[in-house]
């Protein structure tokens, strides 16, 4: 019933172009008792705010679930993540730009978009995850004060991506996936060893030498 919920949720403000008037209007419109959705939500603004987190938790399960997942590298899941989340968008383009105007009238950054507040924080839990894996297996330079805050430069990259695809005009959406990886790559060489950390360790080495 939640994905029947959403569904209709999304169906009908694309129809009206406009969120629905009420709870009662809506529960009217999906013919079930008003008592039956606050099983799944506890208000309509509660719907808008948990769709990007209902299709986070379902396009992560479902590349948890490919067979070649565990034998990926960190930087290999989380593209991998990245092309299956632009994928499941693609089939929610119209709601996702409707939802993204609207708010954007008012708040300018995306940082700030309300309706992504609860993915940011299972994306954010979960990126940081695989990086702190990462950096258990030397892929990744775990460094102070800076290591704990890799999940949150994901997802910086993901509203990056995001916007770029909503502007994108390209034939199947081309520069998006070449979006994709190049932010991606940029984002895992920063994050993995570099010659300022060649050069930081060196002169640690002589101040502890001399």
């Amino acid at each position: 019933m939640k994905q029947e919920i959403i569904a209709t949720y999304i169906r009908l403000t694309l129809e009206k172009n406009e969120t629905p008037a009420s709870v009662y209007l809506f529960c009217k419109e999906m013919a079930m008792e008003e008592k039956e959705f606050y099983n799944y939500f506890s208000s309509l603004s509660a719907v808008e705010d948990g769709i990007f987190l209902n299709w986070f938790e379902q396009v992560k399960a479902k590349v948890e679930a490919s067979e070649v997942y565990n034998a990926y590298s960190v930087r290999e899941k989380i593209l991998a993540f990245f092309f299956a989340w632009f994928e499941e968008l693609r089939s929610q383009r119209s709601y996702v730009n409707h939802l993204y105007h609207k708010h954007k009238q008012t708040i300018p950054s995306p940082k700030q978009l309300s309706f992504l507040n609860g993915m940011r924080k299972d994306f954010t839990s979960w990126a940081q995850q695989l990086l702190n894996e990462g950096m258990s297996a030397k892929e990744i330079e775990d460094r102070k004060f800076l290591s704990n805050k890799y999940g949150d430069a994901i997802w910086l990259d993901l509203l990056f991506v995001t916007d770029f695809w909503l502007n994108d005009k390209s034939p199947g959406f081309e520069k998006t996936d070449e979006a994709i990886e190049r932010s991606l790559n940029l984002a895992f060489d920063l994050m993995g060893k570099s010659p300022l950390d060649s050069m930081l360790e060196f002169g640690k080495f002589l101040f502890q030498n001399k």
